[in-house]
This record gives structure tokens, sequence and C-alpha cells, in this order.
């Protein structure tokens, strides 16, 4: 049988390629954990309307990603077909997120049509951004090992980044704890820049097989030095700042740009273009995808769903993330309604979960390389099922237990982040062993869609489930309201046997996935042949 090399990637283009992550992972992490909270407690729109506007926005978003993944495989530049999505849409990315965060008026009609404008403006120009950058991993590697490799790296920068946001959010919230409104602005306007930066940092060192990378050496080397030099300067003055207050966010913030522009300069400079990306079999299979026919999206539509193990994958994600982003957008009400504790301390909780998913992510990436990708999951989430079950069985006053099931939903989170993204790859893969043809834009576009779909729909419950059981929104410089009995056991079933069931059925479907790494490696196998004939 013939045989694909291994194609390894260097640490810079590594780097990079996590980095891109980071801003997605940054503005996402905050909207998940707190959106709802902003909307029913600072903007003090009803629960209900609250739980519609995340739906509506949601719905938009899911009908956009098929169609911007359509645009993005027929995209044909000298640079590729993801890499210029990504730098185009940065800067629109950031703007948006941060009118996110504005109070425009006290009137409920008005302020329930501006988040839905701002956030369907917002959740497109996230899927302009992340949607190519999704689809950039068979760009850059074929070896089924290495892949991995990248996800870990890409996942580390995204709960990096999800740690961040948090510890940010911790430290704007304790500051301004008296005007909640001027924290969530100033936490936008901190998010907004590292993320748009981060995202420009991917597109301008990363280059996609077979094309161009956006910027050739020497434009490389003099951008490189203005980010160091800026970056430092950043750091200069933060660090002049905190001297005086060792608790300023702006100053902290301003540090953490800096380091960042450091970071991303010292990657620019001493980044290489890997070989396997821009010798003749590259650029021989850029053309061949280049030259692809445009598919119609009822096309696509048997495409996706005549794919059964993509099915599968996709039954494990939205199920996952189902799990992970309705136990995240009611976790503040728990902490603070039913743990009785402040809003900082839920930004700490979530920090004990995403902490340890950072650490573990690095366990189950070494694990992975022995276990099949299912097996790895099963044993992920069955640790995270029991962190769930205990949320719900928690009373109020046991804080150390708390955090203890805390770190231990952790285990299973960083699972929930690392196999479903590395099972896509395998399917792809298939698909064009079935069917000679790479579309990779189809399937990732289709995977998100179903994920928001789903998700949409689970924070419209959470936000009607709120308001039917009496729930009541804080009033701006008012005492924690007490909330009826009725409320907290929505709020009780809304962090815990609502995620658990969902993870239940994600083991379900996980169990029946068909690729194994034997039979990866035997499709692997049958591509390199069918190359080799056609040499």
């Amino acid at each position: 049988m013939a045989h694909l090399t291994a194609e390894r990637l260097n640490l810079t283009t590594k780097i990079a390629y996590g980095a891109g992550d980071l801003g997605p992972a940054i503005t996402a992490n905050i909207s998940v954990f707190y959106l709802l909270f902003f909307l029913t407690d600072v903007a003090g729109l009803s629960a209900g309307l609250a739980g519609s506007v995340l739906m509506v926005v949601r719905i938009f978003d899911a009908i956009n990603d098929p169609i911007i993944g359509m645009w993005s495989d027929r995209t044909r530049t000298i640079w590729g077909r993801r890499l210029p999505w990504m730098l185009l849409g940065s800067i629109p990315f950031g703007i948006s997120y941060f009118l996110l965060w504005l109070i425009p008026t006290n009137n409920q009609l008005w302020l329930f049509l501006y988040y839905i404008f701002i956030g369907i403006i917002f959740n497109l120009t996230y899927t302009v951004v992340n949607l190519p950058y999704q689809a950039l991993t068979p760009e850059l590697t074929h070896d089924y090992n290495e892949r991995t490799r990248l996800n870990s790296f890409r996942f580390a920068f995204s709960i990096g980044g999800s740690i961040l946001s948090l510890i940010l959010y911790i430290l704007v919230s304790s500051s301004y704890r008296n005007d909640l409104h001027q924290a969530f602005l100033l936490l936008g306007v901190v998010c907004a820049l590292m993320s748009i930066i981060a995202v420009i940092w991917c597109a301008l060192v990363l280059q996609e097989r077979g094309s161009k990378a956006i910027l050739n050496p020497p434009q490389k080397k003099v951008l490189a030095i203005a980010c160091i030099v800026i970056g430092a300067l950043a750091l200069v003055y933060g660090l002049g700042k905190i001297g005086v207050n060792p608790r300023d966010f702006i100053a902290i913030s301003t540090i953490l740009l800096g380091i960042q522009g450091i970071v991303s300069g010292l990657t620019l400079y001493y980044g290489k273009t890997e070989n396997h990306l821009r010798d003749s079999a590259a650029i021989k299979q850029r053309e061949a995808a280049n030259n692809t026919e445009t598919i119609p999206l009822k096309e696509q539509l048997k495409i996706v769903f005549g794919n059964r193990p993509f099915l599968y994958v996709i039954g494990i994600y939205l199920c996952a993330w189902l799990g992970v982003q309705l136990t995240a957008s009611i976790l503040v009400y728990y902490v603070v309604s039913y743990m009785r504790l402040s809003e900082a301390e839920s930004g700490l909780v979530a920090l004990a979960v995403q902490g340890t998913a950072l650490v573990m992510l690095f366990f189950w990436q070494a694990v992975s390389q022995k276990l099949d990708k299912k097996i790895v999951y099963f044993l992920g989430m069955t640790v995270w099922i029991i962190a769930q079950i205990g949320l719900f069985l928690l009373q109020p006053g046991e804080i150390t237990l708390m955090y203890a099931l805390a770190f231990l939903a952790g285990f299973g989170v960083s699972v929930a982040y690392l196999i479903p993204w590395s099972m896509v790859p395998d399917v792809i893969e298939l698909d064009e062993l079935e069917t000679g043809k790479r579309r990779e834009g189809i399937f990732y576009a289709f995977m998100v869609l179903l994920q928001k779909i789903g998700l949409a729909l689970g924070l419209f419950l959470v936000g009607i489930a709120l308001e039917t059981s009496g729930f009541k929104p804080r009033i701006p410089g008012e005492a924690i309201p007490l909330q009826p009995d009725s409320a907290l056991i929505a709020i009780r079933l809304a962090i815990a046997p609502l995620p658990a069931f969902f993870l239940i059925i994600s083991l379900i479907l996980a169990y029946f996935y068909p690729i194994t790494r034997q039979v990866h490696a035997e499709i692997l196998d049958q591509l390199a042949a069918r190359r080799q004939e056609e040499k």
C-alpha cells in the first residue's frame, strides 16, 4: 500500500494557527457566560425577550453559515480560499462585538430590536472569520496525529482565551461592581482589540496549501518589528501604571495587549513556510481544488446528510456543545441566585472549569495518540456527567464542593473541545475517497449550522423558563433580589439534568461512530494510491 509522508508542522505554524481561535474564543466565551445576564440584569430586558433575542440571532447566524462556507469554497485568490476572508472580516468583527455592550435606550421594544440587529451583524462577522479558519486544518496537514496536535494548539488558545476573558471579567466586575454597564463596556473594548489582533496575526503568518503567503518575507519582517516595538511600548506603559494600582484594569489590559503584540511580532519574524505547502504536489492539489465545480445548496444537503459518519460527528458536537453552552449561560444565575454569591464569583467558577480543561487538553491529546478518539471521548464525558449531577444536588453554602465539581467538569469540557473537531477532517477524507472531491467548507458549515440551531432553541428555552418561573432580574444599584422557589428549581434543572441529558445522547452517538484509527489509515492509503495513479 502507498503511505502518505508525515506532514509535520513547525512550532510557529502551530502557534499562529492556534492564535486564530483566540479572538473567537474570547468574544464567544463572554457572550455565552454573560450576554443573557447582561440583557436581563444590566440592559433591563425581560428574560423572555432576552431569550428571544438570542434565539433570533442564532437562527440568522445558522442560515449564514452554509452561505459563507459556499462562498469560501468558491473563493479564488493567489492567497488561497480561507485566509483572505479572515483578514477582511477581522476589524468589523471586533467593532460589532463592542457594540453588543451598548445600552442605547430604556425602551423594551427598541432594545429588543437593537440587540437583534447588532447580534446578527456580530455573528455574521464572527462567521466570516471563524468558518474559513475552521476549514484550514486539512489545508495545513494530512497527517492523522499531526491534526490532533494542531487541534491541541487551537484549543489551547481557545481555552486559554476563554480563561483570559474570565479573568478580565473578574477584574473589571470587581473594580466596577456598582456600575456593571461600565464594566461590560470596558471589557468589550479590550476583548475587541485582542480579537482583531489575533485574527490578523493568524492570517498573516499562515500560508494555505499551494498558495502564496499574504505578505512576502521582507514585508513580514517590517510588520514584525513594528508589532514588537508597539507591544513593548504598551508593556512598559502598563507596567508603569500597575505599579501605582495593581488592580488597575486598564493597566492590566495594556500589558496583555503589549504581550500579544510582541508574541505575534516574533512569530511573524521567525515564522517559516512549510515545505509541503509550497511544493509541486501542493500546487497541483490547489489547482484541483480550484477547478472543483460549484455545488448547489440542494446538492450540498444531499452530500451532508448522505455521509453517515458525518451525521454522527455533528450529533456528537451538537449534544456536547449544548451541554457546554447551556451550563455556561445559566452559571451566573446559579452562582448569584442559588448559591448567593457575587457576579465575580461566577467568573471564578467558570475559570476553575476552563483552567482544568486547558491542562487536561494536553493530557487527552497524549492519550488520543494511543487510543481511538471515541474511547477518549467516553472517558471524558463520563467524568463530566458525574459533575453535572453533583451540581444539581449541591446546596447553598457548599462552596468547596462547588469548586471541586467545577474542576471535575473541566475534565470533560476539554474532550468536548478536542475530539469532535479532530473527527471532521477524517470524515472529509472519507468523502474525498468516495467522491474524488474535497469539500471542507460544506462539512464545516453544516456542522456549525446545526449546532447553532440547537443552541438557539436551547437558549430560548432557558429564557422562557426563567420568565415563566417568576425569575426577578436585578435592578441596577439595588441588592440582588431573592428568587422564588420556582425560579431556583428552573435554574438548577437548566444547569444540571438538561445538559447531562444531551451529554448522554452524545455518548450513544460516539459509540456508533465508525472511523477508527485503523479505518482512517486505510482511507489515507487508498487516497495516496489514487493520487499516485493520477500522476
